[in-house]
């Protein structure tokens, strides 16, 4: 497969293949046609690229709370990122080498000290938005990704979930089914949470000729046995549900403890409000009613956070910007919504 034999195939110079597949030069279409086509017919393109994508990373630095390793019902969504990272290291042949961040804390000037003597080629950060962190992490040098996470000021790149867009797909639902009364249920979370409450509001104010009212709860945690007892403390208080017709929490743990408290105070979903979640966790499939929710593409964030650090060892400047890799979401329709 060299460049010999597609130029005694196709007719043309040595030269002239080289120009067609490097681009350094301008060549007729049918040329270039004729030389492309007869590379990918005796497999010098796949060979190509092949070599290209040789992987450069050996060792990668995984930095994670301890909490975050924990297999839980709770613990759904870093459990699954996490597996499919270990998984996918192991297919490539990279070694991960765990720093606990709940057990560097308050040491963080050390980390580029440790990452010289690991010898890692680069750098993952799981949903961690700790700013001192992420500047000590960014001052060792190596190319680092932040995992499933997003850091506002872009001094480092990340792949993560397309938050404000799938709070819209989820608005967009439950407008489409006749809600006008809808409940936003969140918590005092992330930078990613609060893009998902900024999608809710822009979906909504992009039907205000719609008349739609909403009614804002905020829980003290997403965990679903907090979520459920500040959820039944507000139905104490609001026995006709202000009038909401359906519930959108902000994370499927939350939807969780929503549905019991709803339960518990005889209040059926779907038949007298719905709930829509957010994450497609297990658990969340596995209620009764089974839940309608936004699924987020949690098994791809591993992979495409090792594809960007791969491209970043391969980076000859050291002034490229960082680059935000967002994945988009979809909406699972289960038994938890219905239309009015």
């Amino acid at each position: 497969m060299s460049l010999k034999k597609i130029s005694e195939q196709s007719g043309v110079a040595i030269s002239t293949v080289s120009h067609v597949l490097n681009g350094t030069a301008k060549i007729s279409d049918d040329v270039r046609q004729r030389v492309l086509q007869i590379a990918k017919d005796i497999g010098y393109l796949d060979s190509r690229i092949k070599r290209a994508q040789t992987a450069t990373l050996r060792k990668i630095a995984l930095f994670v709370d301890s909490e975050r390793l924990r297999q839980t019902d709770v613990n759904f969504v870093s459990w699954t990122i996490l597996e499919t990272l270990r998984k996918e290291c192991e297919q490539k042949g990279v070694e991960i080498e765990p720093v606990l961040i709940d057990e560097i804390q308050g040491d963080y000037n050390k980390i580029s000290e440790r990452m010289t003597k690991t010898k890692c080629d680069g750098i993952l950060v799981y949903f961690d938005e700790n700013q001192k962190l992420l500047n000590e992490v960014i001052n060792t040098a190596l190319p680092c990704i932040l995992l499933a996470g997003q850091e506002p000021g872009m001094h480092i790149g990340s792949v993560g979930i397309g938050d404000r867009n799938g709070a819209r797909l989820g608005v967009e639902h439950l407008i489409e089914l006749g809600h006008r009364n809808i409940g936003i249920v969140s918590w005092p979370g992330r930078y990613t949470i609060r893009q998902r409450l900024d999608g809710f509001k822009e979906a909504i104010n992009e039907h205000l000729e719609l008349g739609i009212t909403t009614t804002s709860i905020q829980l003290d945690s997403f965990q679903p046995d907090i979520a459920e007892k500040g959820m039944t403390e507000w139905l104490e208080q609001n026995p006709d549900l202000n009038q909401v017709t359906a519930f959108f929490c902000l994370a499927d743990n939350v939807a969780i403890g929503v549905l019991n408290a709803l339960q518990k105070k005889g209040i059926q979903v779907p038949k007298d409000v719905s709930i829509l979640g957010f994450d497609d966790v297990f658990a969340g499939q596995m209620m009764q009613p089974a839940l309608s929710t936004v699924h987020t593409p949690l098994h791809h964030i591993a992979r495409c956070a090792l594809e960007e650090l791969e491209l970043l060892t391969r980076r000859t400047s050291k002034n490229a910007p960082a680059r935000r890799v967002e994945l988009g979401c979809r909406l699972i329709e289960r038994q938890s919504c219905k239309a009015v």
